[in-house]
């Protein structure tokens, strides 16, 4: 079977057909991933990190390929596509440094020592090691960044794994080019192309065939609460369960007080609606919840205004698009919601923004209004400001959550609570974007994510690995990391 990618620009297909891999072929594709693995696992720190940057190398390489494969698959435009490469090419870079210094294995030697309370302590020494096969699952709206070579693949080889990963069906002819850079550079570094493989195709049993695999030791995935919960499902059903790293979108409340309105009401309207509809909607930060204090129509007028000179590219999928249609169609509908619109795009996958406007009680009582829908809508809710810490307290876990404010106001209240509910609390600025540093909490609390770990950021390595402990060995049988020598000159914390 083949399928073909499809231009949201105008719906038209996209390049030549792609062949859909059959169950035995993705078999056959773990089978070579395992038995090549320790190869990948057994790298010092120098040739990980150098393998690392060989891989930034050749997806650099392919910049214009990618650009031109990327636009047309995703409509989106070539600064974001060309930002996105970057950003790729920037994660592999960041996790070699780290590699290389050999950090991440957490190397701690505890020796053996007869005078040790409250017993006799033996010779104890533990590593972080790579787990084997890792299945990645491509995201819909990076098709770089969050796709088959993005954070969770860069992540999961950086951490001496072998990776499958899942070719988004939106744009499966840039996951083709990142796959053959990544097998050229494994070439280059003199290790088999088996480490890394995609697969390609719409079936929805592949999700299974993968994630079910008993080979598969963990799961990375970015993408709808729908799908992560089917993961979560197939892999704590298996004879061996294994650990889902989902991250499954978010509502990111943003709460405006009355003072920061005041301070720079036509700043922050604009703000607000240029993130809510940054990439067409489709970023999982996007601000889907605005709280504002009752009666500040004037600042609902500036919202209105600026929202009513936009347009945004068309949508990702034409799934995509009709689940976002819908979903607005049925908002419109509702009694106590104003609706606020922009510019339709008439072509391909193009679609209305959209902004509805009701107060707390409504929201309260309106299915849909306080679920995330994918594309370029929010809901902004006037509530009594005394308020926001109740309704943050009732409000589920998110990948992040804002607080504009002014100096004058007291908000350690409001932050507390949200400190609790999401993974990433900013205070006067807009969600979206998430930087690639070390200090970046990319994940929240469920539904957000499945997991309180990061997907973005070095920290993302951790995933992919787990400590084992090697008690009284020869020092000749130790892994080189644990050994006294320290022929890797890394660092090990003794005693």
């Amino acid at each position: 079977m083949t399928f073909t990618a499809v231009k949201p620009s105008d719906a038209s297909p996209f390049g030549s057909p792609i062949h859909e891999n059959s169950e035995a072929e993705v078999r056959a594709l773990i089978t070579k991933a395992q038995e090549q693995a320790h190869t990948l696992a057994t790298l010092s720190p120098l040739k990980s990190a150098a393998l690392l940057r060989l891989i930034a190398e050749e997806i650099e390489s392919e910049r214009t390929q990618l650009i031109t494969s990327a636009c047309a698959e995703t409509a989106l435009p070539e600064g974001r596509i060309g930002g996105e490469i970057t950003r790729t090419t920037v994660q592999f870079k960041l996790f070699a440094d780290l590699v290389e210094t050999g950090r991440h294995l957490r190397v701690v030697i505890d020796k053996a020592d007869a005078n040790y309370s409250p017993a006799p302590r033996p010779d104890i020494r533990r590593q972080n090691q790579p787990l084997g096969v890792v299945a990645i699952f491509a995201a819909s709206n990076f098709p770089l960044a969050f796709s088959v070579a993005g954070g969770d693949s860069a992540s999961a080889i950086a951490s001496g794994n072998a990776v499958v990963a899942k070719a988004h069906p939106s744009h499966p002819n840039t996951c083709a080019i990142i796959e053959g850079a990544v097998k050229s550079a494994l070439t280059k570094a003199g290790l088999s192309t088996d480490l890394f493989a995609i697969v390609q195709g719409t079936n929805p049993q592949i999700t299974h065939w993968l994630a079910g695999d008993a080979r598969i030791q963990a799961v990375g995935f970015t993408g709808s609460e729908a799908v992560g919960r089917i993961l979560l499902d197939i892999c704590a059903k298996r004879e061996v369960p294994i650990p889902v790293y989902a991250e499954m979108g978010s509502l990111n409340p943003v709460f405006v007080t009355r003072s920061a309105i005041a301070e720079r009401s036509d700043e922050l309207a604009k703000g607000l609606v240029d993130s809510a509809l940054l990439g067409s909607g489709q970023f999982c930060t996007k601000p889907g919840l605005i709280f504002i204090p009752e009666n500040e129509t004037q600042f609902l007028s500036q919202i209105s205004a600026h929202l009513a000179t936009l347009q945004v590219g068309p949508l990702l999928s034409s799934a995509i698009a009709s689940r976002y249609s819908a979903a607005i169609v049925e908002l419109s509908q509702k009694t106590s919601v104003q609706v606020l619109s922009a510019q339709t795009t008439e072509n391909g996958f193009g679609v209305t923004p959209t902004i509805f406007v009701t107060d707390r009680a409504t929201a309260q009582s309106t299915p849909g209004l306080l679920e995330e829908h994918f594309g370029p809508t929010t809901v902004v809710i006037t509530a009594n400001e005394n308020d926001y810490v109740e309704i943050a307290s009732e409000l589920p876990g998110q990948l992040t959550a804002t607080i504009h404010g002014s100096a004058s106001d007291s908000y350690a209240a409001l932050l507390a609570i949200l400190a609790q509910k999401a993974g990433r609390v900013i205070w006067n600025a807009f969600p979206t974007g998430v930087a690639v540093t070390e200090a970046m909490q990319h994940g929240g609390q469920w539904p957000a994510s499945s997991t309180h770990t990061t997907s973005v950021g070095i920290d993302a390595i951790y995933r992919f690995m787990r400590p084992v402990s090697y008690q009284s060995f020869a020092q000749e049988v130790l892994p080189p990391a644990l050994q006294d020598a320290n022929p890797w000159k890394i660092e090990q914390r003794i005693n």
